[in-house]
């Protein structure tokens, strides 16, 4: 594995700069171009057995974020090239963006920071909804906070194309803390843009509140009982400092019925828009 970025970078023409994520079967490092601009190279080892269902994944992430053209959503600036035959690698390079994800973020946030959250999470997410894909996987480590204050939506891996035939995954698709309702049936093509819904308001609510609405505390069961009807303090009990318009947006976001959420991203925006 450890050649596999080099012999990457080399196929490229970029110089490897610095490790973003090293270890299991993704590696993210920056890298820089003959004039000095920085890309962000991603590399999914695909395993002696040229994984097909990851290799079809990056296939799908890299056609779906071209196809993809908004100030929310991060842009591929490469094609997605492979490493061997058979592959043991897919690499491809994406826009560098400067800040950190919310995983490295302090949370308790302000009424303007969280507006700015939740309407450039929910325009990423409008755009994706326009091209019939979810993104199922909204979690702290998918959103990036630039240094100007904007929202980025990273990292649709997992992404379910409404129009195409699912991929058979191990596990859930989602990560523990941050999943939805749905997600309890995820292989039964559940999902919906009102999950990805769903998911922005619950990062809304972890960076109001420093805990996401459905906490993941070790114990699966449990987790899945309270996950199946949404169960979580209401938010103007955490933060009765936030206005009341803003807060029905939230909770209405969270409901455990999809019909009862709003229907995609756009409408989401449009709704913390007017709060």
């Amino acid at each position: 594995m450890t050649d596999l970025p080099y012999e990457a970078c080399v196929r490229l023409g970029v110089k490897l700069l610095r490790p973003l994520v090293e270890g299991g079967q993704k590696q993210v490092h920056v890298v820089t171009h003959p004039d000095g601009a920085e890309s962000v190279l991603k590399l999914i080892d695909l395993g002696l057995a040229a994984d097909p269902a990851a290799l079809e994944r990056a296939r799908r992430e890299v056609d779906l974020l071209k196809s993809v053209e908004h100030p929310n959503v991060v842009s591929v600036s490469s094609e997605l090239e492979l490493l061997g035959d058979p592959p043991a690698a897919v690499f491809w390079l994406e826009d560098y963006l400067d800040g950190q994800d919310l995983r490295y973020s302090t949370f308790g946030w302000p009424l303007e920071h969280l507006l700015a959250l939740g309407t450039d999470v929910a325009a990423g997410l409008g755009a994706l909804h326009a091209q019939k894909v979810i993104h199922r996987d909204l979690s702290p480590g998918n959103v990036q906070r630039l240094a100007s204050g904007k929202f980025v939506v990273m990292d649709p891996g997992f992404a379910k194309h409404t129009l195409r035939s699912g991929l058979t995954i191990g596990g859930q698709p989602g990560t523990p803390g941050f999943m939805t309702p749905e997600h309890v049936q995820a292989f039964s093509g559940a999902p919906t843009a009102a999950s990805d819904v769903f998911g922005c308001c619950a990062l809304v609510y972890l960076a109001a509140t420093g805990q996401p609405p459905i906490p993941h505390k070790g114990d699966d069961f449990e987790y899945l009982r309270r996950l199946r009807a949404a169960e979580h303090a209401a938010l103007q009990d955490v933060r009765p400092d936030l206005p009341e318009g803003f807060v029905a947006v939230v909770e209405r976001g969270l409901h455990p019925q999809p019909a009862r959420r709003y229907r995609n991203g756009s409408a989401l925006q449009r709704a913390f828009e007017g709060a």
